[in-house]
Order: C-alpha cells, then sequence, then structure tokens
C-alpha cells in the first residue's frame, strides 16, 4: 500500500537517464534500415487501402502464446488506424496487443484500460506486441484483466509498423493510444464499453496524462473516465534542467540520446546526423535501427562512450531542447481525475519532479490521487500500485468517490 503524497517524504536525486527508461529487455534482433524498420513478421506491413477514419480495425490474428499473459481468455495482434501524430494529418497503421478476460463480456461490455508502455527503442522489433511481454508487464496486465477490464496495449506509430517511431512525440504517442480504444470499443468482436481508464508506466505514464489533454478535442466521443500513471516523468524544462546538467557525463545517456537523434534527424530537416554526432557516436547510431534500448546503453558503455565523445559540442542541448518541446503537454487542465503512483526510490521518474506535477495539476483545480511507495524505485512501483490503481478505476467507473490529494 501506497502513503500519501508528501514534499518531506523524499530526496531529490538526479543522475539518472532523464526519466526515459521502463525499458523492455530481450535479445535485438533484426535487419536495420533507415527508419529502423525489420525482424517483424509481415502482420505489420498493411498491404492495403487504408479507411480515412482513425480508430478503426484493419486485421487481427493470435498472440503467439508466448506473448500473452495470464488470465487472457482472448489474446490478439490488430492493426488499426490512428492519426499521424508528427503531421497531425491522415491515418497511418499502427499495431496493439488486444487481451480480453476469460468467460462472457458483463452486460454494456467490458471497460477498457488502455495501456502504454514504456521506453523500448526504436527498431520495430522492440514493439511489444512482437515480443515475450516482459514478466513485470505481464503481472500488471494480468491484474487489469483478473479485476474485468478490456486491455489494449498499443506500440505506438511506426514501432512494429512501417516508419518512424516518433518516440519524443507525445502528440503521435497520443492519438495512438486513443484510436486504440476506439478501435476496440467500435469493433464488437471485442465486446468493449465506452468506458475508458488510460494507464502508462514511464513514457507511457507521460503519455497517458498529454492523451488526456489531447481526449476532449480529439476524441470528444471517448468516455474517458480516468488516467494512471506509474513512474511518471516530469520532462518540462523547469523541472528536469539541473538534472541534464548533472547526468551528461552518464554513459548510458549516450545510448538513449542516440535514439533520440536518429528519430529527430529523420523528422527534423534542420538536423543530420553527420553534424549531430560525432564519428564515434555515429557507431551507436548506427545500430539504432536494429537494437533496442538496453543494448544501446550497453553498447555505449562498452565503448566508455559519454556524451562529449558521441555528440558534437551544442548538440546534446539542442536535441535535449527538440525533445522537451515535443513531450509538451498539450494542457494541464483534465477533464478525468488522475492517479499517480511514485516509487520512494525511483532514480529513473524523480520522485521529487513528479511531485511537483502533481502539484502543477492540484493548483490548476485537477483531481489527482497520488500515492509514494516506500522502497519502490521506477520497474517495482508498477506492481506495487496496481492494487490502489485498480481501486481507482473502479471508483471513477462507478463514479464513487477517491481517495483524492486534491480536487477542486
Amino acid at each position: 500500500m501506497g502513503g500519501r503524497v508528501s514534499r518531506g517524504t523524499v530526496t531529490m536525486r538526479f543522475g539518472a537517464v532523464l526519466a526515459l527508461s521502463g525499458i523492455v529487455a530481450g535479445p535485438a534482433t533484426g535487419a536495420p534500415s533507415d527508419v529502423g524498420d525489420g525482424g517483424v513478421p509481415a502482420f505489420y506491413a498493411w498491404p492495403g487501402a487504408l479507411p480515412g477514419e482513425a480508430g478503426v480495425v484493419l486485421t487481427e490474428a493470435p498472440l503467439p502464446d508466448a506473448f500473452s499473459v495470464p488470465a487472457a481468455g482472448k489474446a490478439v495482434r490488430i492493426l488499426y488506424t490512428a492519426r499521424d501524430g508528427v503531421d497531425d494529418k491522415g491515418v497511418v497503421p499502427v499495431s496493439a496487443a488486444v487481451f480480453l478476460p476469460r468467460g462472457a463480456p458483463p452486460a454494456g461490455g467490458w471497460p477498457v484500460m488502455a495501456w502504454a508502455h514504456g521506453t523500448t527503442g526504436i527498431a520495430d522489433i522492440c514493439a511489444p506486441s512482437a515480443r515475450p511481454r516482459g514478466e513485470r508487464d505481464s503481472r500488471y496486465i494480468t491484474s487489469w484483466l483478473e479485476a474485468g477490464f478490456a486491455v489494449v496495449a498499443s506500440d505506438y506509430q511506426g514501432l512494429g509498423t512501417p516508419g518512424i517511431h516518433p518516440y519524443s512525440n507525445y502528440r503521435a504517442s497520443s492519438y495512438s493510444v486513443l484510436d486504440s480504444a476506439r478501435a476496440v470499443i467500435g469493433d464488437a468482436r471485442y465486446g468493449a464499453a465506452n468506458a475508458v481508464v488510460l494507464a502508462g508506466q514511464s513514457q507511457g505514464a507521460g503519455v497517458v496524462v498529454a492523451a488526456a489533454g489531447y481526449a476532449p478535442t480529439y476524441a470528444p466521443e471517448l468516455k474517458l473516465r480516468g488516467v494512471v500513471a506509474t513512474g511518471a516523468p516530469n520532462l518540462s524544462r523547469e523541472a528536469i534542467e539541473s538534472g541534464l546538467a548533472s547526468s551528461a557525463t552518464d554513459v548510458m545517456v549516450t545510448g538513449a540520446y542516440a535514439m533520440i537523434g536518429y528519430e529527430l534527424t529523420r523528422t527534423h530537416a534542420e538536423l543530420d546526423a553527420d553534424t549531430v554526432f560525432t564519428e564515434a557516436g555515429l557507431e551507436i547510431e548506427a545500430m539504432v535501427g536494429s537494437a533496442c534500448l538496453p543494448d544501446l546503453m550497453k553498447a555505449a558503455a562498452a565503448r566508455e562512450l559519454d556524451p562529449p565523445k558521441a555528440f558534437r559540442p551544442g548538440m546534446l542541448k539542442r536535441l535535449w531542447d527538440t525533445d522537451v518541446d515535443l513531450r509538451s503537454f498539450p494542457t494541464l487542465d483534465l477533464a478525468a481525475p488522475v492517479f499517480f503512483g511514485i516509487g520512494a526510490t525511483d532514480t529513473a521518474a524523480l520522485p521529487m519532479t513528479t511531485l511537483t506535477l502533481v502539484n502543477d495539476l492540484c493548483s490548476r483545480g485537477n483531481v489527482v490521487e497520488a500515492h509514494i511507495y516506500k522502497d519502490k524505485d521506477h520497474s517495482g512501483v508498477v506492481n506495487a500500485a496496481a492494487p490502489d490503481a485498480i481501486r481507482f478505476a473502479k471508483a471513477v467507473l462507478e463514479g464513487r468517490p477517491i481517495s483524492a490529494t486534491c480536487r477542486p
């Protein structure tokens, strides 16, 4: 059980990889390309024309047993349409896993938990639906299934499917998550109700807070009842600028920012790899299309490649500036209540920066429930918070009071 939120119970500590983790470990294989595509089944490349509407299931296929989770009565991969969050126009195919509880859906359908995963990588092989689900996330998704929720877990735009994965772009990931909920609700095969909770970890926690801001105008028909964020990064300039300064000598930053540089040099015409990376840095950048984040970090560490050796003068800061702009929240005035699970020993999403986000949301009149979990780190907080998060979700779905840290 988590303790109630208090600024005095945690200590601000910098030196992490800027809250980029939430990492899915595992072997990295597959062929590189200029957009990180390759090494995934043909399922991920939609061959036909796309409908003009976002949130439409294009196709489904059974999920391999090794990629499923306990308690799933049905587990499938889907391709669905989502709005292109890079250009903010048109639709692209996006992949997801769908997990349904055992048994028949209740009257009105299963409530939906739309899951937003943490950082995996840029390469298509890093798409969560294309590999075995990690033990942590498998346990977490199973808890929601056992509580009676259908779970749709988007891979996000360009991760698994063709095209660059716009890792830094909260708008793109928000559209992917919201459209995944639209897709399963709109398809009778899944028995899903229009009653939605967004839940995310690490990168995904930031995504679901952003998605809650986009939802009223982008997906007004979705009945978004609540948001659950664990290991939530606060990537505002004010919250982490000093963190960037103190962690810029860490070789682990090189692996993470190689991924960001790979993305941004392909989505921003004013940036190119030769001006961003040194010759040594280009060795790591060349791996991004075929390796997931843990392996990029290991490669940087093995080479003792700290940022000054990997990036040309001033370029790490320029990448960071662009990344922070793309991860800005569209608004902090949210229509749905938000639950935060904070690990007291989290060194990736630093507790005091998350508490700053909580306070910012509270000061704007949002309904927030926040818990701090003693002795839990960035990964451990996920399942530690699950019982409280599910209680919160059921309460907001049923219109019952929550244990609010703040409310208007």
